[in-house]
């Protein structure tokens, strides 16, 4: 289950009432924090993560529980998803149009004057270009 304490708790009461005997296992912002600080996550990969947690299969997590191994794998998952480069396919002749506006837009004889950035861009423009 995944939510507030007080959500959490209406659930559980509602599906099992006051007298069926449970075991509640906790994983909470600070544990989670906890368990993954070497990849530094964000509040919003922490909630990413406990609601993942809290939606998994109940056959699953009952097989496999809900430890440190799986919390790495699920912020692995995340940290992926994130960083994945999305691609698209573009006109070869669109494509060179574009670079050259870019480099004209840039103006390469004012190379003492750019920027890191400006040169940098500069630079992947060229490189682009001369694979084209």
């Amino acid at each position: 289950m995944f939510g507030s304490v007080k959500e959490v708790a209406a659930e559980l009461f509602r599906e099992y009432g006051s007298e069926e005997p449970i075991t509640v296992l906790i994983w909470d912002t600070q544990s989670v924090r906890y368990a993954l600080e070497k990849h530094n996550p964000t509040p919003q990969d922490v909630l990413a993560l406990l609601e993942t947690m809290g939606c998994t299969d109940i056959d699953e997590y009952q097989r496999r529980g809900i430890g440190h191994e799986f919390v790495a794998e699920v912020m692995r998952g995340i940290v992926e998803a994130r960083t994945a480069t999305s691609s698209v396919t573009v006109n070869k002749l669109e494509l060179q149009r574009l670079l050259h506006f870019a480099a004209n837009r840039l103006d390469s004889d004012r190379a003492e004057e750019m920027t890191e950035d400006e040169r940098e861009a500069m630079h992947t423009i060229d490189g682009l270009l001369n694979q084209l």
